[in-house]
């Protein structure tokens, strides 16, 4: 039994240490691996927003070509229209003003 308590502690140590150096190794691949599921996710985002500028600068040039269409088959309806907007949009803006002046006083 002497020899047995003898053996025991350099066995633990041992052991200890051989954990120790498993724990290191397994937080270094985990660390490793959120790295790359970062990495991954920062990556579909820069794709995903190249995307979405690419279809936005699409659907702007579609308008534009839509407007154009428009202004040449109708030209009295739609500059007609772009007035009546303009005079709203003066309308709404004046009488905002208004109200914002007359919570001031």
């Amino acid at each position: 039994m002497g020899s047995a308590t003898a053996d025991t502690p350099m066995a633990c140590d041992t052991t200890v240490r051989d954990r120790a150096v498993d724990t290191v190794r397994q937080a270094a691949h985990e660390a490793r691996l959120l790295k790359t599921l970062a990495t991954d996710a920062v990556e579909d985002g820069v794709h995903a927003a190249k995307r979405a500028i690419t279809r936005g600068m699409h659907d702007v040039e579609d308008l534009r070509e839509s407007a154009a269409y428009r202004v040449k088959r109708a030209p009295l309806l739609t500059v007609s229209l772009a007035v009546a907007g303009g005079i709203l949009f003066g309308v709404a803006l004046g009488w905002l003003g208004r109200r914002a002046r007359q919570k001031e006083i």
